[in-house]
């Protein structure tokens, strides 16, 4: 199977290819002539590849929002507002704490021992981390230690850290990231005078490759893989 072909399935898997977590697909998308051949087989399908910016993740994208697409997007800003933006802010709170900029990018490490060690000092940390009832699995009687590794465990189901030191714990941020805040920045502009279906409506679903990333605007991504992922040219 050549490199084109594992981008094709890896996008049709649903999975956002980045630099981090698939560099030989992401570096065949980076070519005019991969992201062309791409779309074209994605958009024979019903899609489109998208990126949020120059140097961001390449997704497959939705070409058309239809009805039951608009309920899985408003299933998913909800998801992101219950789970995935306290995370977030466990996180830039933790940098914060440590004297860094807050925002996570691409490429970041996250260490499991750190970041409990950084819990154990910190009450306000502490206190954050057990607030989010809504970590996968999290029980009453879990200690923030466990917390840590449920909320580490979530965020690699979810495709935005991938494990690269399994013996130190060590996890690396992928390219997903850059959509997750654009998605949590859009629901922040917007949710306050909309409702969920209208936030809906409001998504831009015509995110194209030319590097410029929209600024209140965030692309639908397919979330399910296609009957067809295995006819990649």
């Amino acid at each position: 199977m050549s490199t084109l072909e594992t981008a094709l399935k890896r996008l049709a898997e649903g999975r956002f290819v980045c630099e981090m977590r698939y560099p030989e697909e992401f570096a065949v998308l980076q070519e005019s002539e991969g992201r062309r051949r791409a779309d074209e087989w994605l958009a024979a399908i019903g899609y489109r590849l998208a990126r949020l910016s120059e140097d961001g993740a390449f997704f497959m994208a939705h070409a058309v929002v239809t009805p039951g697409l608009r309920l899985r997007l408003r299933d998913e800003l909800r998801a992101v507002r219950g789970k995935l933006e306290p995370v977030v802010g466990f996180m830039e709170t933790l940098r914060q704490s440590q004297g860094r900029s807050p925002h996570i990018h691409a490429g970041d490490m996250l260490w499991e021992s750190e970041i409990s060690e950084a819990v154990r000092a910190s009450p306000l940390l502490e206190r954050r981390l057990l607030d989010m009832r809504e970590i996968g699995g999290a029980r009453v009687s879990d200690s923030a230690i466990d917390r840590v590794r449920r909320m580490l465990a979530h965020l690699q189901n979810e495709g935005y850290i991938v494990e690269t030191n399994p013996t130190s714990k060590g996890y690396q941020v992928t390219g997903k990231i850059d959509y997750l805040y654009q998605l949590i920045g859009f629901i922040a502009d917007n949710t306050a005078q909309l409702s969920d279906d209208d936030v809906v409506d409001r998504i831009d679903t015509q995110a194209r490759l030319d590097g410029d990333a929209p600024g209140q605007e965030a692309p639908a991504p397919a979330e399910q893989p296609t009957s067809k992922e295995g006819s990649a040219p």
